[in-house]
């Protein structure tokens, strides 16, 4: 089997990198890091000799695949394939794929079985479903007509339910499971055709929930193949169920022992930082972008405390909720955003920052997939958290005197996980999302929630005894 190396300036980023990658469910297929260099005081750089190594440790017959990052990379790589025994270097390939998109198709396509020529190919075309879905190109040339299978063929067809649709996840899943077959499979969405065995091809085909695609395929073991479709689709590809368009909203926690909660009213009360007004003296503008600094590092720390608390209570896939909070904003882009903002208008730190996360929440707002679209409010969850250590407070989650049905607006993912179980029977919301991460660890936690109830849950009083009925979206006022 195909193995892979990242060569990356950075030890964080070849890091998430990897994470993303495990997210693809690869078996089999080893991913390896050669990035950073061993200097605490300037960690950034690559290191031929580290690129070397993981090539040798990597190695196997089948072959290697290197994605590298930036210029100086491809030079370590390059140098490391000359101190490879030459024996290996006819089995070793650098690829000019973009680090991240390459990596995902390379490990979703090695852990498949697929050649090194193939896999090379599969990450070398990782773009493609970018710059399509930003209108930026067509289908490949090889997709203007798909393959004429003979009349022996046998298909099946599956709506999709996906909130999300065939994301990278779902998607990798669906490549996996049809790789071991030899039959000739076509993947079809109305007029548009892909490989279901490649990532890339499946993702061109913008499969979106409520979409029928239907799998044709031929050869002896065509049946099986179908049936191993069949299976996954009936599972959602392996993601969470969601409720269906038009429904009310409703989230049932998995192994929740009732489903009937009754239990007194707290409202929740989340503190609001107070932001500063006003201009700041140029004397201050380097103070405030330590500040900010120094804020994004503790909110950092922070999120790397609950993926840690989240893996062990819940595993590596949700963990990975707050991993990619923490990619979020520890993008140098964003936050020389923010500097430059306090540079040039002379604001302070907190200000700054609300004024770079606002734009990011409002554009996840204006996506039109519902599941994207939920993700501002992760990026709320990550400013509100930065601001309190700004001024000087803790984002910190009232807890309940005694066991309770929290009420509020909204939850933010962070404060679910801060969340006391013994003490919080079940959450009501107003606002919220069914695909909220929020909603989608409270599910895993086993607290029944219901969101989207609207402004009429402020006729509830603090105290009060009310019936929550998840399985059923239902809040009533308790008898007695």
């Amino acid at each position: 089997m195909v193995n892979i190396v990242v060569v990356s300036h950075s030890a964080r980023l070849a890091e998430g990198v990897a994470e993303l990658a495990g997210q693809m469910q690869h078996s089999g297929c080893r991913l390896l890091l050669a990035a950073g260099i061993e200097d605490p005081d300037n960690p950034i750089g690559t290191d031929a000799i580290r690129v070397m190594q993981a090539i040798e440790e990597a190695y196997t017959p089948s072959g290697v695949l290197l994605l590298m990052d930036l210029g100086s990379a491809l030079l370590s790589a390059e140098t490391a394939l000359e101190l490879i025994d030459p024996g290996m270097r006819a089995n070793v390939r650098l690829c000019a794929a973009p680090l991240v998109e390459g990596t995902l198709a390379a490990v979703v396509a090695a852990s498949g079985g697929a050649s090194l020529a193939d896999t090379a190919k599969e990450a070398e075309r990782a773009l493609q479903a970018k710059r399509a879905q930003l209108g930026e190109q067509d289908m490949p040339d090889d997709a203007d007509s798909a393959p004429v299978l003979g009349n022996d063929a046998v298909e099946a067809c599956w709506t999709v339910r996906n909130a999300a649709g065939l994301h990278a996840r779902p998607a990798a899943r669906l490549a996996a499971a049809l790789a071991p077959f030899h039959a000739a499979l076509v993947l079809h969405k109305g007029d548009k055709h892909a490989d279901p065995r490649s990532l890339n091809q499946i993702t061109l085909l913008q499969v979106r929930r409520g979409d029928e695609i239907r799998l044709q395929a031929q050869g002896e073991d065509a049946p099986a193949a179908l049936q191993a479709f069949e299976q996954l689709a009936q599972a959602d590809f392996g993601d969470e169920p969601t409720p269906e368009s038009g429904s009310t909203p409703i989230l049932r926690g998995r192994a929740v022992a009732v489903q009937r909660i009754t239990a007194p009213v707290f409202w929740m009360q989340r503190a609001h930082p107070v932001i500063p007004a006003g201009r700041i003296a140029p004397e201050q503008i380097e103070v405030e972008q330590q500040r900010l600094r120094q804020a994004i590092a503790a909110t950092l720390n922070d999120l790397s405390r609950l993926a840690e608390r989240t893996h062990q209570l819940l595993g590596k896939q949700h963990a990975g909720i707050f991993g990619a909070q923490s990619m979020l904003i520890d993008d140098p882009d964003l936050q020389t955003a923010a500097f430059n903002l306090i540079t040039l208008k002379h604001c302070c730190a907190a200000e700054a920052w609300r004024t770079e996360l606002d734009a990011m929440a409002q554009a996840y707002r204006e996506l039109d997939d519902p599941y994207l679209q939920a993700r501002e409010l992760d990026v709320r969850d990550l400013l509100w958290r930065t601001l309190t250590h700004l001024t000087n407070g803790g984002p910190e989650v009232a807890q309940p005197p005694a066991p309770s049905v929290l009420l509020g607006d909204e939850l933010f993912p962070s404060e679910v996980m801060m969340l006391d179980r013994r003490l919080t029977k079940g959450v009501v919301l107003s606002a919220g999302s069914p695909v909220s991460h929020s909603a989608i660890l409270a599910s895993a936690l086993g607290i029944p929630m219901v969101v989207e109830t609207g402004d009429g849950l402020k006729s509830l009083k603090e105290g009060e005894r009310i019936t929550l009925d998840a399985a059923r979206g239902e809040i009533l006022r308790a008898n007695g």
